[in-house]
């Protein structure tokens, strides 16, 4: 079977492998270091490092010291890594609206994107105003059903609950919540528009989603609003839920419009 039908290949060559390895121990390189020692601790001849590295550094994804005669990971990584995160550059254009609600609510606010059918990732993170602040990196990857995003997911894409059930085994959560209430939340979700975990996903954090339509109509991102709990009464849990709506509703209409 190819990699064309969706599976992965069952070999790779030589040289793109050790590539991939170089790569892979650049980036997780606590400081810069030579040939030898990057050769050394993947277990390839120093000969065969020496000659991919140089590529690497034409390609820029590799900086060469010529002082220390030592390697690190390049710039154009970066630029790999952030179209990784978010190739529709989303994140980017949304910013503004997303800092504009953090301020006005007091939340911080996460941009969630639909990796595959069972994953998610954070794309992009705006820290709210208050004194004390929640943070969460970008880039981390999370199973697709959890916390108030997964509701919210789940909700959207009409999810059966069979499907949801295989899903909501493999789920781990800060305070445990049954099957049956989740999915009670998931449909209650579809009703108000917007979901919302209290002390699930983290202890002492209330969180309020809504899903995005990408501009052409799929459902791709999560959109979060995120404070902590001592702050979350129910009616402003409830204010920030429609909020989140109406912001969806004028970024799809904005999309909409671009498209016409």
């Amino acid at each position: 079977m190819t990699d064309e039908e969706g599976e992965a290949p069952t070999r790779t060559s030589g040289a793109v492998a050790t590539t991939i390895a170089i790569l892979r121990h650049l980036a997780v390189m606590e400081s810069p270091a030579g040939v030898n020692a990057i050769a050394r601790d993947l277990g390839i001849p120093p000969s065969s490092c020496f000659k991919i590295l140089k590529h690497l550094q034409h390609s820029d994804l590799a900086d060469f010291d010529e002082q220390t005669k030592c390697y690190s990971l390049g710039s154009f990584a970066a630029v790999l890594a952030s179209r990784a995160l978010d190739p529709a550059n989303a994140f980017s254009l949304l910013r503004p609206q997303f800092e504009a609600f953090a301020a006005k609510y007091g939340v911080a606010i996460g941009l969630w994107r639909r990796i595959s059918k069972d994953r998610m990732i954070l794309s992009g993170f705006v820290e709210g105003s208050n004194p004390l602040r929640i943070h969460m990196t970008v880039g981390q990857r999370l199973p697709m059903l959890i916390g108030a995003v997964g509701r919210a997911f789940a909700a959207a894409t009409d999810m059966r609950r069979e499907d949801m059930e295989k899903s909501y085994l493999e789920l781990r959560w800060q305070r445990l919540i049954s099957f049956d209430e989740y999915c009670a939340q998931v449909e209650e979700s579809c009703k108000l528009g917007y979901a919302v975990d209290v002390d699930n996903f983290a202890l002492g954090v209330t969180t309020v989603a809504v899903t995005l339509r990408d501009p052409h109509g799929e459902i791709r991102y999560g959109v979060s609003a995120i404070r902590f709990s001592s702050q979350s009464a129910d009616e402003e849990v409830r204010k920030i839920g429609l909020a989140l709506m109406q912001m969806a509703e004028a970024i799809h209409a904005r999309w909409n419009t671009k498209l016409k």
